[in-house]
């Protein structure tokens, strides 16, 4: 019987063997295969579409294929987006990104589930519109998840400490003087500072977390910032990839996969680091990397030798590939986590900082305010500004926090993934699910900022304790950023020397003129535009 079923098989081979397949054929059943797979495809796309109605939540009206993500990236400003759509459909609804679902919410019970009770569910970042596989070794912090997220926290929350910080303290007075020095040899003149205030974060940056001086704010056509620049500027635009990765999200990491052959494929014929300024950033870092592990000591107290140290010994064994279970970061995770450092670090602050200033050339009782808490510590003379004496400006520190609440800059970036299949107040949420936090809703509700009006600029109002999940400026849970008590301290210090060095006067009489435009994070549409003058001392 069974040698019967091998003849069979063995004749029907041999008459598939005789057909003859002409190129019409060929390309009617591939045509028909192409058409079945897109059928089938499309049928997905229509089912994903019930995602929010079979939860019993509210949504947008949203577009076959590009779903609500035309709406949003039309006037870039998803932050106030948000806002409307919950003002119409509550504090908890959902949108689409092409026909990936995303929830948003502005409800605290449910982010108190998301950020802190079930924060082992949601264990990972929203994926951007291009992203690698969640257990890829060139994953940084940020993208990274579950046990490889938690074993580069834990080597590297130490290197964030108030100790470690207070020796970054002396780099960063040094950069706000450098910063103070550029502006003097403007004299009093009507200034976009923010212009400014991007090479300094950048100066800051590079200084801190790399070891190197390499004159950004002095030099204008200085090729580290001209590279930084593009890079900054190549990332904040979509490009067909993004859109790629966007509206067929099941494959973004194919796709992410396709970009790194083409690249090593290019990388044969061109000089990549001619040719992109990212390849320039990350040769630049790693050359930086690799001089430091095979320095015996380095006395240099920067962000290199802070991580490093943080790793334990520095040998070739201890940065080996398989790091996931050790203690310990694999050379490439040490370079990849220092890029995002400079990501993170250049676009927030330098944009904290120009809001800063716009707020108080429009309201000179709350540049009063700092300028004699300030001068009542140090009179005129501020050379001794430091570490320790801007941590006790308790003013400052509230006028800050009403900055990022009243205008938060990574919105977006606040979001968390879902790793686990779970169930929040009733809704049943699938693995990959992305929640997205409406930040603009909750710092502006009046139960949570109230009794003063939170449309109102009113600092005072943080010497009251609050629900901590009402501030979302740098995240909640044990995700928050990571960078915030560097970033806090580095505005002190340059908002302290600018109060003390200058008035910052208004062009506009209305607040509400700001322009404010969103890519990763918000930024100022075109710049901080604001009158300066020097302060004289007798």
């Amino acid at each position: 019987m069974n040698n019967l079923k091998f003849v069979n098989i063995e004749q029907l081979l041999e008459k598939i063997g005789h057909i003859e397949f002409s190129p019409l054929t060929i390309f009617k059943a591939s045509s028909i295969t192409l058409c079945g797979v897109g059928l089938v495809y499309l049928s997905r796309i229509w089912f994903s579409y019930r995602f929010f109605k079979k939860r019993g939540l509210k949504s947008p009206k949203h577009e076959f294929f590009y779903g609500n993500f035309r709406q949003i990236h039309k006037n870039k400003n998803y932050s106030e987006m948000l806002r409307e759509w919950t003002k119409e459909f509550g504090k908890t609804y959902g949108y689409f990104e092409g026909h990936l679902p995303v929830i948003v919410t502005s409800d605290l019970e449910f982010i108190q589930e998301v950020f802190i009770k079930q924060s082992t569910n949601f264990s990972a970042r929203k994926k951007g519109f291009l992203s690698r596989k969640d257990d890829d070794p060139n994953s940084d912090l940020f993208q990274s998840t579950k046990g490889r997220w938690k074993r580069m926290r834990m080597i590297m929350n130490p290197t964030f400490s108030s100790a470690k910080l207070r020796e970054l303290g002396p780099i960063l007075v040094n950069c706000a003087d450098r910063l103070i020095d550029v502006l003097n040899k403007e004299g009093d003149a009507e200034i976009n500072v923010s212009e400014y205030f991007k090479r300094f974060t950048m100066d800051s940056i590079w200084n801190c977390a790399f070891g190197v001086d390499i004159n950004m704010q002095y030099d204008k056509e200085n090729l580290y910032l001209k590279n930084c620049e593009q890079f900054f500027k190549v990332t904040s635009n979509l490009m067909l990839p993004h859109y790629l990765g966007l509206y067929f999200h099941e494959f973004k990491e194919k796709i992410v996969f396709f970009l790194i052959i083409m690249t090593l494929v290019r990388s044969k014929f061109v000089d990549l680091d001619k040719l992109s300024p990212y390849f320039w950033l990350k040769t630049k870092i790693k050359d930086l990397v690799n001089k430091r592990l095979f320095e015996k000591e380095s006395r240099k107290r920067d962000y290199i030798q802070l991580l490093l140290e943080a790793c334990g010994e520095l040998n070739s064994e201890r940065f080996s590939k398989n790091t996931e279970f050790k203690k310990s970061l694999s050379a490439i995770e040490v370079e990849n986590n220092l890029i995002l450092f400079m990501l993170a670090g250049f676009d927030t602050t330098s944009t904290t900082l120009g809001l800063s200033c716009y707020v108080l050339s429009i309201n000179s009782d709350e540049q009063l305010r700092l300028y004699d808490e300030i001068s009542a510590v140090f009179g005129t003379d501020i050379n001794s500004i430091n570490y320790d004496s801007v941590q006790q400006f308790k003013y400052l520190d509230w006028f800050i926090k009403e900055v990022l609440r009243h205008y938060p800059v990574g919105n977006s970036i606040v979001a968390r993934r879902c790793t686990k299949k779970t169930t929040i107040k009733g809704i049943d949420i699938p693995v990959d699910t992305p929640i997205a936090v409406d930040v603009m809703s909750i710092h502006f509700d009046a139960d949570l900022w109230g009794p003063q009006d939170p449309n109102e600029f009113y600092p005072p109002r943080h010497e009251v304790k609050r629900n901590p999940l009402a501030f979302m400026a740098f995240g909640n849970g044990p995700r928050n950023c990571i960078g915030m008590k560097f970033a806090l301290i580095e505005l002190k210090i340059a908002l302290v020397k600018l109060i003390m060095n200058f008035e910052f006067l208004s062009l506009k009489s209305d607040i509400n003129d700001l322009e404010l435009e969103e890519g990763v994070v918000r930024y100022i549409k075109n710049g901080s535009k604001v009158f300066i003058k020097k302060r004289f001392f007798p």
